[in-house]
């Protein structure tokens, strides 16, 4: 990735950053879900707080003049770690919120790129535009993006602790279902067991905090919006989609042939997955698992793609390679003109991935072989 594309994509990000503190625009956040779920939550029968007529009516009540609608979609675990918002005022907890996320991204990338690489990768990730479009929509992108980093950081010197942030990474599960792959490719079964043992944990508590039915009503409900997700249009966002189903339908494709190529995606991509964490250099595995997260997940939006910029720092630089990088680095900013239409990011995401595949497949060990945990610096420096 060239330097002088982080760069520029930086300083657009502080610019915007630095106008928002300065003129504090009334913006239509996702934040407003978060904040209205635990408030729900806390002031009303939390065993409703998957019906849609309850809780639109209490977000238009909390938000006057608010006309849109968000559905509590996450598991109930989820209400876990962010019933803290409900201590805070809406802008309060907006910027404890993105400060928190800030500083969470930026010290998972501290921790997994080399000692010379760490300030350039902060950079890189930060000033994406998958992080623009997050900060002013104040969702989790943040945060998931963390988890993985953090996770795949710690996971060759400190498996538990990695299999601790995999398991965190359950709040917001269709991300992570590739890295049960990853650790099986590697036979890092104490990972499993340290991401079971903390997805249990956060089940035990929500039960112990809130009614046990609500994971009763999550699962059908997670179906419903399953079902719903292509035929909403942007209703539900599918305009910032970056799956290959969203993709497909939003070129007229059937949902029920979107969802038949996603699934056979899924499959093929787990399985390249596992042979990358198994024989490729881990850096290319790593790379190979944040370029599919997002394309590959049952649905992911365009600050779900944080990630992506982690994983391009890890790739040589020839110049087709990087022309794929930047053109899937710079995609989202056509959310932010008159060219949205044309955004369809499981192209560049396809490219990328295929591209990286095929260098974990040509870098691959034989079986009985296994390559050190962190040459880290050696992807960065092209060689492999």
């Amino acid at each position: 990735m060239p330097a002088a594309v982080i760069a520029g994509c930086l300083c657009v990000n502080l610019a915007v950053a630095l106008w928002a503190l300065i003129t504090r625009p009334a913006l239509n956040s996702d934040f407003r879900g978060p904040w209205a779920f635990v408030s729900f939550a806390r002031h009303l029968d939390v065993a409703l707080i998957y019906q849609a007529a309850p809780m639109q009516a209490f977000q238009r009540q909390l938000y006057p003049g608010f006309q849109s609608f968000f559905p509590f979609q996450y598991p109930p675990s989820f209400l876990l770690p962010t019933w803290w918002l409900g201590d805070f005022s809406y802008p309060a907890a907006f910027c404890l919120w993105t400060l928190g996320g800030l500083t969470a991204l930026s010290a998972a990338c501290w921790l997994f790129f080399p000692r010379r690489s760490r300030w350039l990768a902060i950079a890189a990730v930060l000033g994406a535009p998958a992080a623009l479009l997050n900060g002013v929509a104040g969702e989790t992108g943040f945060f998931t993006a963390a988890l993985l980093l953090a996770g795949f950081g710690l996971l060759p010197s400190r498996p538990l602790l990695a299999g601790i942030a995999f398991g965190l990474l359950t709040l917001k599960p269709q991300l992570g279902l590739l890295i049960p792959f990853a650790l099986l490719g590697r036979q890092d079964y104490r990972t499993m067991l340290a991401a079971g043992a903390t997805a249990l944990t956060l089940i035990a508590a929500s039960c112990a905090m809130f009614p046990a039915g609500l994971w009763a009503a999550w699962l059908p409900q997670m179906r419903i919006d399953q079902a719903q997700y292509l035929a909403a249009g942007r209703s539900l966002g599918l305009d910032e989609g970056v799956t290959i189903a969203a993709n497909l339908s939003r070129i007229g494709l059937s949902p029920g042939m979107a969802w038949v190529l996603q699934t056979a995606g899924s499959l093929a991509g787990a399985a390249a997955v596992f042979f990358s964490f198994a024989r490729a250099p881990y850096p290319l595995a790593v790379a190979a698992l944040l370029a599919a997260t997002g394309l590959l997940a049952p649905h992911a939006y365009v600050y779900d793609t944080i990630p992506l910029a982690a994983a391009m720092l890890m790739l040589p630089g020839s110049l087709p390679v990087t022309g794929i990088c930047v053109a899937g680095y710079l995609a989202p900013f056509l959310l932010l003109t008159g060219a949205d239409a044309w955004f369809f990011d499981a192209v560049p995401e396809t490219l990328l991935y295929l591209c990286i595949i095929y260098l974990a497949f040509r870098s691959a060990s034989p079986p009985n072989i296994r390559h050190e945990p962190v040459p880290a610096a050696k992807s960065f420096s092209g060689r492999h």
